[in-house]
């Protein structure tokens, strides 16, 4: 499939070729309009100094604003889908875990990847489905993403075992009035009408010494995928000994609600920059977020239609909302500055999801026969019950001391706090089950996170020679954590009214080292080796009924999992897992800079490696599953064919596997680490025309491919590989452009991951997340 998108992506390059190739040299020689004469080098601030990312010795890719713009980015798994070395788990919007270089967060509390916002993190060690996917932010006005890969456990901590991930907005610009504006109205197949408006205004004030940048979004995306409500009494039975789901693609419809994963945002980010003096500068930041959807973008996959089946009238809404506050202050001695960040935000995340058939296989009775059902709020229902319901909340606080000059030594010094806490929030009430039952509660499940991190962080860098630097850092970090959970209900581990506590303490304090030599073999070409560890915190398990209705069915997969008859207590806690990682690369520009090619080697040893263990019961939990080793590679590569033409590439080859495994995880050596592609490669071929004066014509290809990789619901499910290709062509003025585009030029239906059941996982069938289907749209923009 990757060849015949290939040809399509060759096809449609020599088009934009001869398309550019007609117009007259005279006018391009006319315009005002400059076309691209060499590659820009991007600074990032990576290693929390400013720096090329050509100088910078890691592998670190750069998105800018400009690139999210003329690349028509919709959202940031588009940005994720075209970086080496970098997969993801999505359940839909506001809901996607990032991963890079193998590092899965399948199995866990925290993310293996760190997501910043500026020098606020927006990852966090949780239980509930906030701790760890990552909002899905409004791209507009960004200055750039900044995509770190390996380890950053020495200046970012905990979460940044496999890498990190920075959104920078642009700053305030006291200098001169601005405001830009932009409106995408699209069409997706299958789907309807989607629009979507930007804008942004730079206001300066203070003579010179403040301003305030305001940016606002606004979005609507039309939903692809049907609720399909079967006859009442008429949802089939399994099959199979209750493995195979019955035919409900025959079963008679009562109602079927279309398009029902629309999604609604609203977004809006506003700063202030004051420098009274020009040492001294000031920047409160504020953020505020929400993404709402009828339904979420998930199939059965059986039978594997654009829809979700149901026995009742349930529908499946989703919103996730943050509000994030920041204040940042520098100051610049004659020797030092010093930067202190404070933030606070508070995200709450809400979920309704039917039930009823997982319920149906659990107790193998059919939902006709049911004297009670799990939808929400019954038939007819006009404001269902949410059944889950995550809060989390976060303080931090970063300072930090960076030497300023040119001298050969250089240094950071910092101090990180974090205070964070959760609540996941689950409930499930059947009125009609009181009457086998004696009582409504089927399932309440609370379970709150605490956990305070501090750590201390130093990095040193030293020029040996005018081509060898030297660099180590350390940082010392400690926290303390604690989950307490409360359950009741049928089917859970009390198998009643009565409720079951529990309380799991966590303490742990360690190192992380790095250590980095690069050497410029001259202003063109860097070598680079790294030494470095990550680490991520240990947690806790959503409680496991081993007596109950459930229980004895748990209880006996626990026993096997063991290889023991006796007694197996439900798996309360999991431990940290760390990872060692060496790592070997280059960055060169070559041929009078038009021709950038940055690569990477690898090996990590990652140690105590959490992973998700589906049970046959339908709960799954985490384990420690023993030790991985992962090695791989990445190449991107930026060539200047010519003024105005641009060909980028770039690929990733990961072979993650465990080399000592778990009887208790049921993982053998040589088994395939979760959820990790083994390669991943993206190409583009960009031209812009000079037409006439102040006009050019701007043209771009794209495909993104993804390999074949596994995924854990009820059991280890296998994903096909998958490769999306968009296009762009348009005019382009100083002061405004506008460009026609096509998201998924060739309609593929892929599939971007499996996502978990809310109440049980279940073997006759999987939701699976699918890719939005060809969208064809206008792109305009104005900058006043």
């Amino acid at each position: 499939m990757i060849v015949g998108r290939a040809s399509g992506l060759i096809a449609l390059g020599w088009l934009t070729a001869v398309v550019g190739a007609t117009e007259g040299a005279d006018a391009q020689q006319q315009s005002k309009i400059e076309t691209t004469a060499q590659l820009e080098e991007v600074v990032v601030t990576a290693t929390k100094r400013s720096s090329t990312v050509q100088e910078t010795p890691m592998s670190v890719t750069a998105i800018t604003g400009e690139d999210i713009r003329e690349r028509g980015l919709p959202d940031f798994a588009a940005i994720i889908q075209s970086v080496p070395g970098v997969s993801m788990r999505t359940s839909g919007p506001g809901q996607t875990e990032i991963e890079m270089r193998g590092m899965t967060s399948a199995g866990g509390n925290s993310s293996t990847v760190g997501f910043y916002l500026d020098d606020t993190p927006l990852t966090a060690p949780a239980n509930s489905q906030n701790g760890k996917v990552v909002i899905d932010p409004s791209l507009y006005d960004l200055n750039r993403v900044e995509v770190l890969r390996g380890p950053q456990g020495t200046l970012y901590g905990s979460g940044s075992m496999g890498g990190t991930v920075k959104l920078v907005p642009n700053q305030p610009n006291p200098s001169a009035l601005d405001a830009s504006a932009e409106i995408i109205p699209s069409h997706t197949d299958g789907g309807g009408f989607n629009r979507a408006e930007n804008a942004m205004v730079n206001l300066p004030f203070g003579g010179g010494t403040a301003a305030l940048r305001i940016v606002g979004s606004e979005s609507r995306d039309s939903g692809w995928i049907d609720r399909t409500v079967i006859a009442d009494g008429q949802f089939p039975l399994e099959t199979n000994n209750l493995t195979k789901r019955g035919n409900v693609a025959a079963a008679p419809v009562a109602a079927n609600y279309r398009g029902v994963n629309d999604e609604e945002l609203q977004a809006v980010r506003a700063s202030v920059l004051w420098k009274p003096t020009d040492q001294l500068s000031m920047t409160p930041f504020f953020l505020y977020q929400e993404i709402k959807q009828n339904g979420l973008g998930q199939i059965d996959s059986n039978p594997g239609t654009n829809a979700h089946f149901e026995p009742f009238n349930s529908p499946e809404p989703f919103s996730d909302r943050i509000a994030l506050g920041s204040f940042n202050l520098q100051y610049s001695f004659d020797a030092f500055d010093v930067t202190s960040t404070t933030s606070r935000w508070v995200r709450d995340t809400a979920l309704r999801q039917d039930g009823t058939e997982e319920f149906q296989w659990a107790f193998s009775v059919p939902s006709s026969i049911l004297p009670f059902y799990i939808a929400q709020g019954g038939i007819g229902a006009t404001s269902p019950t949410p059944l889950e319901a995550d809060t989390s909340r976060q303080t931090s606080e970063e300072i930090r001391l960076t030497s300023s000059g040119n001298s050969k030594f250089k240094w950071l010094v910092g101090y990180f706090y974090q205070n964070f806490d959760s609540c996941y929030c689950e409930t499930v009430l059947i009125p009609g089950a009181a009457s086998i039952f004696g009582f409504a509660n089927a399932f309440t499940q609370e379970q709150t996170t605490k956990i305070n991190q501090s750590a201390f962080f130093t990095e040193e860098s030293y020029q040996l020679t005018p081509q060898v630097k030297l660099t180590a850092g350390l940082r010392r970090y400690a926290y303390h954590s604690e989950v307490d959970a409360n359950v009741s209900g049928f089917v859970s581990s009390t198998g009643s009214n009565t409720v079951a506590y529990s309380s799991t303490p966590e303490d742990d304090q360690g190192v992380n080292p790095k250590f980095d030599v690069s050497y410029a073999v001259d202003k063109d070409l860097l070598l680079y080796g790294t030494v470095s560890k990550g680490f991520r915190p240990g947690g806790a398990n959503q409680p496991i009924p081993t007596s109950g209705t459930l229980g004895a069915t748990c209880e006996a997969n626990l026993q096997a999992n063991h290889g023991t008859t006796a007694f197996v207590p439900a798996p309360l806690a999991f431990r940290p897992d760390t990872v060692w990682s060496d790592e070997i690369g280059e960055k060169a520009r070559i041929w009078q800079d038009r021709l950038v090619i940055n690569s990477a080697v690898y090996f990590e040893k990652w140690n105590g490696t959490q992973q998700n263990i589906p049970l046959p019961c339908g709960y799954p939990y985490t384990a420690n599953a023993g030790v991985a080793h992962i090695y791989g590679a990445e190449v991107e590569i930026s060539a200047l064919l010519m003024p105005g033409l641009v060909l980028s590439a770039n690929g990733g080859y990961t072979h993650a596997t465990f080399a000592i495994g778990s009887l208790e995880a049921g993982i053998t050596p040589g088994t395939r680490v979760q959820d990790t592609p083994e390669h991943t490669a993206s190409a583009s071929l960009a031209y812009r025309r000079n037409l006439v004066d102040q006009l050019a014509l701007t043209t771009r290809i794209e495909t993104d491919y993804v390999g074949r990789r596994t995924d854990v619901t009820y059991a280890i499910n296998q994903l096909p590989s998958y490769d999306l290709t968009n296009f762009r062509i348009g005019v382009e003025a100083e002061r405004w452009s506008a460009t026609l585009f096509a998201r998924n030029v060739f309609n593929e239906r892929a599939i971007l991951s499996n996502a978990f059941q809310i109440n049980l996982n279940i073997p006759t069938f999987n939701r699976e997340v699918i890719t939005q289907p060809l969208t064809v749209g206008l792109d305009l923009r104005l900058h006043f």
